[in-house]
């Protein structure tokens, strides 16, 4: 493979500065309370350097956004893929593995929630094109999910005519929650104990093949 230009690597390096120094501020300060001077501070970039690679600050967000739901969306990806594979290949139910992928994901707080969660709380801050990133992974995320629960034998609508995507989308928002309350009271927050109970109760009304018979 031959070497990088020099350029190009530069180019790439101060992306890669800034998009790590501005995910941070924003998580930490909020949208509104981070600067471009702060971010250049941060990120030992120029601010003509950061002008021309983002435009601006809602620019500069909307990269940091895309690139956490990127590497999130690839990771919970890869979760619901494993998790299929290893029930397909012991016969276990796929759900146990994901939940308890969830629950150590959300336990290490990940950069995209937390983004996220600012943009929800932030909507009049918030550049559309933010908005439109975080829709549009959550509608991807809510598919896998509802692939995973087909896999769970979820093919037909279930009670009141629920479907997979229907589960899926409170599913995907039990997690939002669980990770909200982590982090507004981790001491008393069991995110494993709240994926379990969920499990248990999304399997005994929905997926009553699943639930094992009394003897």
């Amino acid at each position: 493979m031959e070497p990088s230009h020099p350029k190009a690597k530069k180019k790439r390096d101060t992306r890669e500065h800034v998009l790590k120094a501005a995910a941070e501020l924003f998580a930490t300060r909020g949208y509104a309370a981070t600067s471009i001077s702060a971010i250049c501070k941060a990120s030992g970039v120029l601010p003509s350097s950061l002008y021309w690679e983002f435009g601006n600050k809602a620019g500069i967000f909307a990269a940091v956004l895309e690139d956490s739901a990127k590497r999130w969306l690839e990771q919970s990806g890869r979760s619901v893929i494993q998790a299929t594979r290893e029930a397909h290949g012991s016969g276990s139910d796929p759900l146990v593995a994901y939940f308890d992928f969830m629950a150590e994901a959300l336990a290490e707080g990940p950069e995209f929630l937390r983004l996220m969660l600012m943009v929800a709380l932030e909507r009049h801050h918030a550049d559309p094109h933010a908005l439109e990133i975080v829709r549009s992974h959550r509608a991807r995320s809510v598919e896998g999910v509802a692939r995973l629960l087909v896999a769970c034998g979820l093919e037909q609508p279930g009670p009141d005519g629920v479907t997979a995507r229907d589960v899926a989308r409170l599913t995907i928002a039990c997690f939002d929650g669980a990770f909200a309350a982590a982090q507004m009271d981790a001491d008393v927050t069991d995110v494993r104990r709240m994926f379990t109970l969920l499990h248990s109760t999304m399997t005994a009304a929905l997926l009553p093949s699943k639930t094992p018979k009394p003897e």
